[in-house]
């Protein structure tokens, strides 16, 4: 069925209504809301990409209402949890600054064969959070998160022709995710693009394919990754970076040793002077790959 909402939909009753292969179209207008949605084949599409945000202002240590802090995984403004979701055409926002509130969800995704087209997904700190849980937090957050994230294995992601922004580890998680032609902004002094938690089995983590990543400050100083647990797996092929972006480009999360286990890799046209962890692919190697990702999401 197709949902038209505007700023008159009452969504607590809309979010009982909701089936399988049921389609969200927002038109035009901000919306005030927070949405936990764990229904399959759904989609949802805003009128214009500009003009329709879903926004939100929850932070990691709002008090909720069962009287416990927030938590990062609690903040999102948008969750998705079922398989075959799409979002397109529309801004997902969490608008707490890093500075005050730190960590603070615009959309958090668990499900399998997530598709994200031309959408704005705008934060500052952990903008972007791509499930699964790493497996330590699964047991850590047992009885405090609600069963169907705490379950989920890891899922196929795409974003397409999207923008993300936010500045501390502002897209992290374990998901199978391709970023392709997006553009990656990176907001105020410092910080770090991506944060990868990929199991050690994991084949597939982040791609990031002909993406520009760009720092709103041209004296920002920003690395393109870190490992937010051992393991984290993430490529960049044939993306642009502007000048804050640092040329020795990633780092091994402070005082651990995640450079001996990560996996991070990069085909560039430039010969940057990257840290010596990170594998430096040639052009076959990198074409290979990302046929292989793609095979895999089944684009």
């Amino acid at each position: 069925m197709l949902y038209t909402i505007d700023n008159k939909t009452n969504f607590f009753e809309l979010k009982n209504k909701i089936t399988a292969g049921d389609t969200l179209y927002f038109t035009k207008g901000i919306y005030q809301i927070k949405l936990s949605l764990n229904v399959p084949n759904l989609k949802i599409i805003g009128e214009d990409v500009d003009q329709t945000i879903i926004t939100n202002a929850d932070h990691y240590h709002k008090i909720m209402a069962d009287y416990n802090e927030c938590n990062t995984f609690r903040t999102y403004t948008l969750q998705l949890l079922g398989d075959n979701n799409t979002l397109e055409n529309i801004t997902i926002k969490n608008s707490c600054t890093s500075a005050k509130y730190g960590q603070a969800v615009a959309l958090a995704v668990y499900g399998d064969n997530f598709k994200a087209l031309n959408c704005k997904i705008l934060g500052e700190q952990d903008t972007l959070f791509t499930g699964p849980l790493p497996a330590d937090l699964k047991i850590r957050y047992n009885g405090f998160l609600e069963p169907s994230v705490i379950n989920k294995k890891q899922g196929r992601q795409l974003y397409q022709n999207c923008l993300i922004q936010g500045d501390v580890d502002f897209i992290f998680g374990g998901a199978a995710a391709l970023f392709s032609n997006c553009q990656i902004k990176c907001l105020n002094d410092k910080g770090f693009v991506c944060a990868p938690s990929h199991a050690k089995d994991d084949k597939f983590g982040y791609l990031f394919a002909n993406c520009q990543i760009e720092t709103a400050k041209p004296r920002a100083s920003f690395y393109l990754a870190r490992p937010w647990r051992d393991y984290g797996l993430v490529y960049f092929i044939n993306c642009n970076y502007t000048s804050g972006i640092l040329e020795e480009g990633f780092n091994k999360w402070n005082d651990t040793n995640r450079d001996k286990t990560c996996r991070f890799y990069e085909y560039a046209n430039k010969n940057y002077s990257r840290v010596p962890f990170v594998k430096k692919l040639s052009q076959d190697e990198a074409d290979a790959y990302l046929k292989e990702f793609k095979n895999y999401l089944n684009i």
